[in-house]
């Protein structure tokens, strides 16, 4: 086997020296050896993506060690943090990869397992509760120590972990079954739980003040999603304890549902798939450590990725990609691996995200291991088209559909660019749009989701 790529160039300038006779063989040989020249690329960078794909090293370990959570601000850029960083991975020289880490706070000393920027400032999870690290003078740098909104258990591997605004508008979190979320946190007499068990699926209000519980039994989640059409889905532990008993149950991909429970009640129990009250289980994957989950709301993939769940599982270096079909109330899917690791690097995913031009964003670490951000993204053209005009020169109509259409719309990036079109434009359009039968079925959500987010939920007239 030849060793190196040099050795791969000597192969075809022998192809194509040697006399007709040899030359059949050597084409056989060069055939033979081009899965090798597949693999050593995959070997070099670590990981393997599907064919019409690309991966590149967005960011290494000498720029970010350990990385347990990642998220895009409001300007697009990819942000990191482990323990006692948090950081923005800038790429100056515009070549696709990033070639600075910014500092952007030395908070949460126990680092970020949850990050979502809201305008400049950074909402995150650690040091003991929900924090809030103020960007005032917009110098990609805290101004100081964060302000803290709730105490909580945190800094453990299940403790609290993602947060995120969800399309009301909200912020969520998902904690594990060692966080201690009880009844205490059910602050609003709305809340759909008021005793939860185990692991929890949580809101606060806007304005981070006030809290309801939506579902427990859950062992160790560490992030979720929504889709379009506001459903929302984690990915949640196995009870490895009982791997070799009947009763074991694998590491799952569930549709939460608001007052459900995912069924872990102890080390040595979690309860089965046919009790009444127990979520939908898309997917299984046996052995694992679930970690970060996304939804792909872009048009840079093929179609069929489009709309579908990335799960990550950090023990066995793996991102499984979940395409969504109906199935009456909730959703059905064929679960295809999407990348995984080669070679001696190591690839364990921590977190995923999407960024403004669509590509997947994969980042590694945990526990002391080496720290890397992939970024990933089709080959053949898919890319969307940019639009080259100013919301000064769009239409009415035209401002409306881009509000309605606009990517990732619950990122930080995106909402960036469409709330404040959105306020601009004013509630009655997004009224109108919502009663418009003629707009498909994904901008009469949109339409209500603004509303619901910007303008107070809808009046009573227009639901009726």
């Amino acid at each position: 086997m030849l060793q190196s790529r040099s050795g791969i160039h000597n192969a075809f300038r022998i192809f194509y020296s040697s006399s007709r006779w040899k030359l059949a063989a050597w084409r056989l040989a060069v055939l033979a050896l081009l899965p090798f020249v597949r693999g050593l690329a995959a070997d070099e960078i670590g990981v393997q993506v599907p064919d019409g794909f690309e991966v590149i090293e967005f960011a290494s370990d000498d720029l970010a060690h350990d990385i347990y959570s990642m998220t895009i601000d409001s300007k697009g850029r990819v942000v990191v943090a482990g323990a006692g960083y948090v950081k923005t991975l800038i790429d100056n020289d515009g070549d696709g990869k990033a070639d600075e880490a910014k500092l952007f706070s030395e908070f949460p000393k126990n680092g970020a397992q949850g990050m979502f920027f809201n305008g400049r400032s950074l909402v995150c999870i650690g040091d003991g509760g929900v924090l809030r690290l103020k960007d005032a003078d917009g110098d990609d740098r805290a101004d100081g120590p964060p302000d803290v909104f709730l105490k909580l258990k945190t800094g453990g591997e299940h403790d609290v972990h993602s947060i995120q605004q969800g399309p009301d508008g909200w912020w969520y979190v998902i904690a594990g079954n060692n966080a201690g979320i009880g009844s205490r946190y059910a602050t609003l007499p709305t809340s759909p739980l008021k005793s939860p068990r185990a692991g929890v699926l949580f809101r606060l209000k806007p304005d981070l003040t006030g809290s309801e519980l939506l579902a427990d039994g859950l062992r160790n989640a560490y992030d979720f999603a929504f889709n379009a059409q506001g459903d929302l889905f984690t990915y949640d532990s196995d009870e490895e304890r009982e791997i070799s008993l009947p009763w074991y149950r694998p590491i799952r991909v569930y549709h939460s549902l608001v007052g459900a429970d995912h069924g872990w009640v102890s080390k040595s129990w979690m309860r089965r798939d046919g009790d009444f009250d127990m979520p939908p289980a898309l997917a299984s994957f046996g052995r694992g450590s679930p970690t970060g989950v996304a939804c792909y709301r872009h048009t840079q993939f093929p179609g069929k990725y489009r709309g579908a769940l990335f799960v990550l599982d950090w023990t066995y270096g793996r991102v499984h990609a979940l395409p969504l079909k109906p199935a009456g109330d909730t959703w059905s899917t064929e679960p295809e691996l999407f990348m995984s690791g080669v070679g001696q690097n190591g690839f364990a995913p921590t977190d995923i995200e999407i960024g403004p031009d669509g590509s997947l964003y994969v980042c590694v670490g945990g526990r002391g291991t080496r720290g890397a951000v992939y970024r990933i993204r089709h080959t053949d053209g898919l890319s969307p088209v940019t639009d080259t005009k100013s919301d000064g020169d769009l239409t009415r109509e035209q401002r409306i559909t881009s509000v309605l259409t606009a990517p990732q719309p619950l990122s930080s990036w995106s909402r960036a660019r469409w709330k404040p079109a959105a306020t601009e434009l004013g509630s009655l359009l997004f009224r109108q749009a919502a009663l418009d039968e003629a707009q498909p079925f994904a901008n009469r959500v949109r339409a209500i989701e603004i509303l619901v987010e910007l303008f107070h939920g809808m009046d009573v007239a227009t639901v009726a």
